[in-house]
């Protein structure tokens, strides 16, 4: 009861926080800030590859119909804008890349990938990925490139992916299945994501999924639960029927006791096989990142950046020698320490040293309120300095995480509703 209380409690307050937080300001920017000058400052770069063959519904992600020559001027204009945040100053130990479909035009992402070491002292790549994509020469290709490959499959159930609209695209669950098994070893590392908490998705059908994950033996596994925009939410609800959080706690106890012999878990919905410890939440182990490409966001210095979600306006900007920031959104020091305790109680642990050493906060004091609550309620416990979730507080930070990500698909919606077709 106690759980169920603060669960709902918190998503409330999530939400109507995302959508005051998460509300952008029109920016006449045209550069980002140059790199502040501090040893302690740890930068991600991400670049997003809008295009695909195909646009799901349920996907909010700023995505457009694969165009090959559209496709090629984006690469060498993604390229261009990684030049001027070189000039800028900045250098990334990680890179992130996401889509769309990333790797739909291999040749070039290998270009990109290329000027990205050769400007930078990258250390690890990871890139989002499909089961279309798994072809022996392409991932030979990322050789030296990629380090950390993320496949979505969501479900190996054919009834969910035939609902869901990727049983065309993609083939069977027994056919991903085959796919993901032969691409295994290829690439340092390969991690499959899972979504759960589908309408109508019962123990037995989540079982047979995390059973097969199992036997599949991939270095890491991640566990969505289902979240959309609002917009989505209402096409899932069409479609395929209602999400019960009932269920979303039931199913997420099933897979925390499932993974528990295999798998080593990293954060709320990341497990790492045989303690190998992968992971790749940027959000947790990167204070500041930069987007690169239409659609990305960078957070530096407590402003949050969003940049043009117009392929067309992209393009323009680049080519006259600008940076593509849209909108922007300043926060105060509360707010980021409040956001800074959700995320790294989602990793596992809020250190108390870290606090200090990268906020100049003291945990008790300046988050006096919030760590109150979540230790009266059972979510968190002390242990030295610092604090953990309990098991039901690693359910409560999946879930807040979760209103996150659903407030950022609201402002790449309201960002997509205003495109217009000279836009695309």
């Amino acid at each position: 009861m106690q759980q169920n209380f603060s669960t709902s409690l918190v998503d409330f307050i999530m939400r109507n926080a995302t959508k005051n937080y998460l509300h952008l300001h029109s920016s006449d920017l045209t550069m980002l800030p140059k790199a502040q000058e501090a040893e302690s400052k740890n930068y991600l770069l991400y670049m997003h590859i809008p295009f695909c063959a195909t646009l799901c519904t349920y996907c909010s992600f700023n995505r457009f119909l694969f165009n090959a020559n559209k496709a090629r001027a984006y690469f060498e204009n993604l390229r261009k804008e990684m030049q001027m945040v070189k000039n800028l100053g900045y250098d990334f130990n990680a890179v992130y890349v996401g889509g769309g479909t990333t790797s739909i035009m291999p040749d070039e992402l290998c270009r990109t990938l290329d000027l990205a070491k050769s400007l930078f002292n990258i250390k690890e790549v990871s890139c989002e990925s499909d089961p279309n994509h798994l072809q022996k020469d392409i991932l030979e290709s990322f050789k030296g490139r990629i380090d950390r490959l993320s496949v979505g499959v969501q479900s190996f159930d054919d009834g969910i992916l035939k609902k869901i609209g990727r049983y065309e695209k993609f083939g069977s669950g027994e056919e991903v299945y085959a796919k993901l098994a032969n691409a295994i070893g290829i690439l340092p590392i390969l991690n499959v994501d899972l979504i759960f908490n589908f309408p109508n998705q019962t123990q037995a059908m989540l079982a047979k999924d995390l059973e097969l994950l199992k036997s599949l033996k991939p270095n890491q596994i991640t566990t969505y639960p289902l979240m959309s925009s609002p917009s989505v939410k209402s096409i899932l609800k069409r479609s395929i029927g209602e999400v019960s959080l009932k269920n979303e706690a039931q199913l997420y106890t099933q897979i925390l006791e499932t993974l528990n012999e295999d798998f080593i878990q990293l954060s709320s919905w990341a497990f790492s096989h045989k303690g190998s410890e992968i992971f790749d939440e940027y959000v947790v182990d990167n204070d500041e990142y930069i987007g690169i490409g239409t659609g990305s966001f960078s957070f530096l210095n407590g402003t949050l950046y969003a940049n043009t979600f117009s392929l067309k306006e992209y393009a323009q900007r680049i080519q006259n020698g600008q940076m593509s920031v849209a909108r922007e959104r300043k926060y105060s020091r509360k707010a980021q320490l409040q956001y800074r305790l959700m995320v790294e109680l989602f990793g596992g642990i809020a250190s108390a040293k870290r606090f200090k050493e990268q906020y100049g906060a003291t945990l008790e004091k300046d988050l006096f309120k919030e760590i109150a609550f979540l230790r009266l309620s059972g979510n968190i416990y002390k242990k030295g300095a610092d604090y953990y979730p309990t098991p039901q507080g690693k359910y409560l930070f999946l879930s807040m995480m979760k209103e996150f990500y659903i407030g950022m698909d609201r402002v790449r919606e309201e960002s997509r509703a205003m495109l217009k077709e000279e836009d695309m």
